[in-house]
């Protein structure tokens, strides 16, 4: 269902109350308002002071953007609900499609929110995948829907305008003569020549004991499923500790030793953007590295921050799931005294980054920074909390929100 809605500019002296995790009450999420502030400059460090800690000189503009659909709003009339939300691919005609990895479906909508039909089933057969999905949807060059599973390392291919299944593609396990026996994968997007695929490999059983002990791989893995070459490699991958974990495996609890996030641990992320571009950045501050993945030439966007204190009560609240020999591992491995630069890291059709930076324990919004490949703020989106975008694309921001525990989709156009 689609719905046109101008937003007036925010009362930035009115908060809406936060529960104990930070996100705004139900009524703040269905009168959303948003800003993206645009600060142009000249020169690369010309940048705008925000919340976040980014500095500079000049006060942003700001420019209002318009609510053009929403999807799964019961209290709209909609007819079609989710029980939660994975990825949301965009392809060149604005069409969604929209994973819900369990109970696992893959439903496409067209620009203005019409709900067009699914994409492949649940099952064992041709074009099928399992309940539960563990890996995304993404669309390709010629607008092809691409359904993947990293427990089965299957890819799915559907076509572009019946969403017809077209094929199943089974990655092989990471060459065990390169040394690494583990690994999750990733796929960051379709190019011509096939996939561009991110691993996260490690080296023996234990999965993860420090993020020196994985790294990230990016690889090509051609149209038939078999590797082709190496584009970026050695980066880290994450922080964490080994934890030995009861999971029910055909009925009976196995134990298996597992990675668990040390708290406000840094972390390398990844983003293929337009022409073959490749981004990625280790979070502990403003750095992101760009690459071709055709050929040497980088280059780096960077702005500075001033890093947010992590408080007592931040790490409590991370640890209260934990018991003694947890939090022992935690403060043994060393914990962190300013949270990371940014949480996420998203490229739209532009090339231009946009990151989530951290926010203070007492923030009510969430602030998406805008860079330009000459490292330029060329502004921000605010969000109340709860909001969580997946894609950026034609003009539009493609977004999750949560109301009452039950998420929705909603689409914003930037008024530029």
């Amino acid at each position: 269902m689609s719905r046109h809605r101008r937003f007036p500019q925010i009362d930035r002296t009115r908060q809406a109350p936060t529960d104990r995790i930070g996100y705004k009450n139900a009524h703040g999420l269905s009168s959303l308002i948003l800003l993206f502030a645009a600060a142009i400059s000249a020169c690369s460090d010309n940048q705008s002071h925000v919340q976040s800690g980014f500095s500079g000189r000049s006060l942003p503009a700001t420019l209002s953007v318009e609510e053009v659909v929403r999807i799964g709003d019961e209290a709209a009339g909609d007819t079609i609900f989710f029980a939660s939300i994975g990825n949301i691919a965009v392809n060149s005609r604005g069409q969604m499609f929209i994973e819900e990895p369990e109970p696992a479906a893959i439903r496409a909508f067209d620009s203005d929110g019409a709900y067009l039909a699914d994409v492949g089933a649940v099952g064992q057969g041709p074009g099928e995948y399992p309940d539960e999905l563990s890996g995304g949807v993404l669309t390709g060059p010629a607008d092809s829907v691409y359904v993947y599973h990293t427990w089965g390392r299957h890819l799915l291919t559907y076509g572009p305008d019946k969403f017809e299944f077209v094929r199943n593609v089974t990655i092989p396990p990471y060459p065990v003569e390169e040394g690494y026996h583990r690994e999750n994968f990733r796929i960051l997007g379709v190019v011509k020549e096939g996939y561009v695929v991110q691993l996260n490999l490690a080296r023996s059983n234990m999965l993860v004991t420090a993020h020196r002990e994985t790294i990230d791989v990016v690889r090509m893995v051609n149209l038939s499923g078999s590797y082709g070459p190496v584009i970026a490699a050695g980066q880290r991958s994450y922080e964490a500790v080994v934890e030995s974990t009861t999971l029910t495996i055909f009925e009976v609890g196995q134990k298996f030793l597992l990675p668990a996030g040390i708290p406000f641990g840094r972390s390398t992320k990844w983003e293929l953007g337009s022409d073959g571009i490749l981004f990625s950045g280790w979070n502990d501050s403003i750095n992101i590295a760009v690459m071709s993945i055709y050929g040497p030439e980088e280059k780096n966007i960077s702005a500075t921050h001033d890093p947010i204190p992590v408080s007592d009560t931040d790490i409590e609240d991370w640890l209260s799931p934990y018991g003694p020999e947890m939090r022992a591992k935690f403060r043994e491995r060393g914990l962190h005294t300013t949270k990371p630069a940014y949480r996420r890291l998203l490229v739209d059709d532009n090339n231009r980054v946009w990151l989530e930076p951290s926010a203070a324990q007492d923030s009510t919004d969430v602030e998406w920074i805008v860079l330009d490949m000459d490292s330029r703020v060329v502004g921000k989106v605010m969000f109340p909390f709860g909001t969580s975008l997946r894609a950026i694309r034609g003009g539009r921001i493609y977004a999750v929100e949560t109301k009452d525990g039950v998420p929705t989709v909603a689409v914003y156009e930037l008024n530029v």
